[in-house]
């Protein structure tokens, strides 16, 4: 039991199309065109309370129009541009920005997040002259998978097998038990018999020999019933 749940979770995990990531990062400058030290300070100290300028740049980066412009300047089929996945996130406390892809192809995935990159900075470019996307680091390719993570996959299927081996065998003591336990019919239980009070002797009739009972009657004298009769 306990080998049959780990090798299905090995050939799980190794049966899964591994992916690979690659990242770049960007940084929120003011363009160099902005010349005049006060200028400069100014552009600084507003990008430093206007967090949500370098959150507008991000999702440039990620955005459908910018993905599907690098794929197709990369040669890249739409069909094969759903096996990856783009995302563009700023750094707390900064105004980097981290732009990440996600695919089956390392090298691809790379290649995506460089070209994302070049259009991104343009699209900025093109938006306002003050403040520019700069690169910081190209994404290079990536050999170590992030998933799957065979490791954990077999650590986890490892553990489910123990379980599962535990709970089978005691279940199976459990019915053993069960069926080891001698039949004890079940009897019907005898029910007293309910006394019966007997006849009462003073107004049961008296039985004569034969059987048959005896009423003794009361006899009116002749006198006293000719008497009524007159009366």
């Amino acid at each position: 039991m306990m080998l049959a749940i780990s090798g299905l979770g090995v050939f799980y995990s190794y049966s899964q199309t591994p992916i690979y990531e690659s990242t770049a990062s960007f940084v929120v400058n003011p363009t160099l065109r902005v010349n005049d030290t006060g200028d400069m300070l100014y552009s600084l100290d507003t990008l430093a309370s206007r967090t949500t300028l370098a959150t507008t740049y991000a999702n440039i980066l990620s955005s459908r129009t910018t993905v599907e412009t690098a794929a197709a300047a990369l040669g890249v089929s739409p069909a094969l541009m759903e096996d990856y996945t783009v995302s563009a996130v700023v750094l707390p406390d900064s105004n980097i920005i981290q732009l990440t892809v996600d695919g089956p192809s390392p090298t691809l995935a790379a290649d995506l997040a460089n070209k994302i990159g070049k259009i991104g900075e343009q699209k900025v470019r093109n938006l306002q002259e003050i403040y520019e996307l700069r690169l910081v680091d190209t994404a290079i390719p990536n050999d170590e998978p992030i998933s799957p993570n065979h490791p954990i996959d077999i650590t986890l299927s490892v553990m489910v097998g123990i379980a599962g081996g535990l709970a089978f065998i005691t279940l199976r003591e459990i019915l053993a038990q069960t069926l080891e336990q001698p039949y004890q019919p079940v009897t019907a239980t005898k029910q007293p018999a309910i006394p019966v009070s007997p006849l009462d002797p003073i107004s049961a009739p008296p039985v004569s020999g034969n059987g048959k009972s005896t009423e003794t009657k009361k006899t009116t004298p002749k006198g006293q019933d000719a008497a009524t009769t007159d009366a």
